[in-house]
């Protein structure tokens, strides 16, 4: 599975403003890189530019044919983490943009009271993932479609709904989420299965999985299901660590596998910038891809196998798997190399300047180049091998 993240969030990264772009011809490495990577050969064509908040990280459709972005948002973090039964309104607006061969499409805005999620559900009936503040602190979960901008709410029961990531199985499903009922200051971690029936996703009689219940002084944010392993980061007592549970269906509860403690002075504020902050949050199997904070960089994670993180190279903000190649970004670079993994030792410079790592298919990547309130998005293909 590809993945993409970049860390965005006060006090994670700054973005500077920038001007002009790569040329849309194919790149060579420069004669001073390591000359075995002499054939990466790359093309960085400019596809156009889209309204921005500054803050939110963009959701790529699977098929890189839609890309959805937060274009304002009220920047109050209670209102954001859903931690007030008094959110700001006008929380912000949520616009989808197909992506063509030549560029981009015009937007379709969704508003006034609308957050980007973390994911995107690809299929029929998909679309970006999104959140709605109501008043009394409630906030529903629903999907954007990029067709219309039309929503169908998944989760609407007066509780407050947040962080949610989706797993999809052709027409089938599983949600897991943050959730704090209605009155209530602690979290749990929820799980349910829906349905694609015709034009509207239900809820499955069956899909009720494992949760987490809600402890007083216990935070929750950022969980994340892959292959039956559950990761959330959690705030107690003032330390932010990474949780894994067991989480299998045949579970009436999660078993926790290992937890990594990530900063001795936690928040739900660092909570949620360790992990919403990055997009989807898995690799492969049950490794995690998180922004470890005491480190101050990107860390890999396999709970099933390691006890702590693996950290990536030093500075390294953003890692996406690209075909056999592993694009990464560091505040004012991005690097390429062939194998899996960040490799400092093999990388190949591909475009100065800061960069957000939004999506790969193939041979092929979905880049942003931030600019004040806007994104220039880019496509970057990779050429085949040369013959030796």
């Amino acid at each position: 599975m590809a993945v993409w993240a970049t860390v965005w969030a006060t006090g994670l990264a700054v973005l500077v403003g920038c001007s002009g772009g790569p040329p849309s011809a194919p790149v060579r490495p420069s004669s001073e890189q390591d000359p075995k990577l002499a054939s990466v050969e790359f093309g960085l064509v400019a596809l156009g530019d889209v309204a921005w908040d500054g803050f939110t990280m963009p959701v790529v459709a699977g098929d890189a044919s839609a890309i959805a972005v937060q274009v304002d948002s009220v920047p109050d973090w209670p209102t954001r983490l859903g931690t007030t039964d008094a959110p700001k309104r006008n929380a912000g607006t949520v616009a989808i943009h197909t992506v063509e061969p030549g560029g981009l499409g015009a937007a379709r805005n969704l508003g006034p009271d609308l957050f980007l999620g973390r994911c995107w559900i690809d299929g029929n009936g998909g679309g970006a993932l999104i959140e709605e503040p109501q008043a009394g602190g409630a906030r529903r979960l629903g999907v954007m479609s990029p067709l219309d901008g039309s929503v169908q709410w998944l989760l609407d029961d007066g509780a407050t709904n947040a962080g949610a990531w989706i797993n999809g199985h052709g027409d089938r499903i599983m949600v897991t989420w943050c959730r704090r009922a209605p009155g209530a200051r602690s979290w749990s971690v929820e799980q349910a299965a829906f349905e694609r029936i015709r034009e509207w996703w239900l809820p499955c009689a069956d899909g009720a999985g494992p949760s987490i219940a809600p402890v007083d002084g216990v935070e929750w944010s950022g969980p994340s299901l892959v292959d039956g392993v559950l990761t959330a980061i959690q705030v107690r007592d003032g330390v932010l660590r990474a949780a894994a549970f067991d989480a299998s269906p045949a579970r009436s509860e999660p078993a926790p596998l290992q937890t990594a403690v990530l900063s001795m002075r936690g928040t739900r504020e660092l909570a949620w910038q360790c992990v919403n902050a990055l997009g989807p949050t898995c690799t492969s199997g049950s490794t995690s891809l998180l922004y470890h904070p005491r480190f101050s960089r990107m860390a890999t994670w396999d709970p099933r196998i390691n006890e702590a993180p693996t950290l990536l190279p030093e500075g390294t903000t953003g890692m996406i798997q690209c075909g056999r190649h592993c694009l990464w970004t560091s505040s004012d670079r991005v690097w390429a190399c062939s194998g899996p993994t960040p490799d400092p030792a093999r990388r190949v410079l591909v475009a100065e300047g800061t960069w957000i790592l939004l999506h790969a298919q193939g041979t092929s990547a979905l880049l942003a180049r931030p600019n004040g309130r806007s994104l220039r998005i880019y496509r970057l293909t990779f050429a085949p091998p040369r013959s030796a």
